[in-house]
């Protein structure tokens, strides 16, 4: 099973962007298998989003903060979650080449204060 785990730093506090290093080749093998009926999640930016910051240490969402997520118009969307630490964390979800269709993935991520 192949995780959308980050692969970034968290430790800049300047609220600049991290890329995630996620590979095109492992973008097709995650596209195959949602194709194939298996990881049905990979469309769902909530899931998809929680599945990454779990992947991050010392991250936690504060649960009872509230969550967004903003469909934009360059076809990809923004998920923000607040952080147990007074922080929010930001994700910038796409589709696999930056695409309309298929799974959905973390492309770039940000902690910034609220």
């Amino acid at each position: 099973m192949l995780m959308l785990a980050a692969c970034g730093s968290t430790k800049n506090g300047d609220g600049s962007w991290i890329e995630n290093d996620i590979t095109e080749s492992q973008l097709s093998s995650l596209q195959s298998e949602y194709d194939a009926g298996h990881r049905a999640g990979l469309n769902d930016p909530v899931q998809v989003s929680r599945e990454f910051i779990s992947s991050l240490q010392g991250i936690e969402v504060d649960e009872s903060g509230e969550s967004v997520i903003e469909e934009r118009s360059d076809h990809t969307q923004l998920a923000v979650f607040p952080l147990t630490n007074g922080k929010s964390i930001e994700l910038e979800l796409a589709h696999p080449g930056d695409g309309e269709k298929g799974i959905l993935y973390v492309k770039r991520y940000r902690i910034v204060t609220k």
